[in-house]
């Protein structure tokens, strides 16, 4: 009975690790890339037409930037984190490529769900709008290859939980 607590303790240890720490650095490192790209640009559009009362308006930007992508990719976070924590945990398989196979799945799943489930303007749940597969493949690879650095790190926080053995 107890080893048992103690398993799911640790599946919900990782789970609660993938769910909080993902979506910030999912975030974080998004808007790492629009201030990194678009600093230029925005310097380049604020000499040219001397717009540099929108300067504020540019940072509030980038703010709820990081929250919408907080807010978009908790359920993929908490997929990813459960679908690892059940390998780790259970199977024994706690590598690093299985975390990052479980957010490829995640993001599969995000992905087809927009194919399939278009919601309606007033619903509170945030899907990509695909219309084809042609559009799903870019948007998969596009959220995989940026879904690397966040899942990694969730990987070595969660370390010392996937990698604990309880005695039968």
């Amino acid at each position: 009975m107890s080893a048992s607590l103690r398993r799911l303790g640790r599946l919900i240890g990782i789970i609660l690790i993938f769910s909080v720490v993902g979506p910030l650095a999912f975030a974080a490192l998004t808007s790492l890339i629009v201030v990194a790209f678009g600093a230029a640009l925005l310097q380049l559009l604020l000499a040219l037409v001397d717009l540099s009362a929108l300067r504020p308006v540019f940072s509030i930007a980038v703010w709820l930037l990081a929250f919408l992508a907080v807010m978009a990719s908790i359920p993929p976070s908490a997929v990813t984190g459960l679908i690892f924590a059940s390998s780790a945990v259970y199977a024994g398989i706690g590598a690093i490529w299985m975390a990052w196979l479980a957010a490829a799945v995640a993001i599969a799943g995000v992905v087809s769900g927009g194919m399939f489930f278009i919601p309606s303007e007033s619903s509170a749940v945030i899907l990509p709008s695909v219309r084809s597969a042609d559009q799903a493949l870019p948007l998969f690879a596009m959220l995989a290859a940026l879904a690397v650095v966040p899942t990694s790190l969730c990987w070595w926080l969660a370390k010392p939980l996937h990698r604990a053995t309880i005695s039968a």
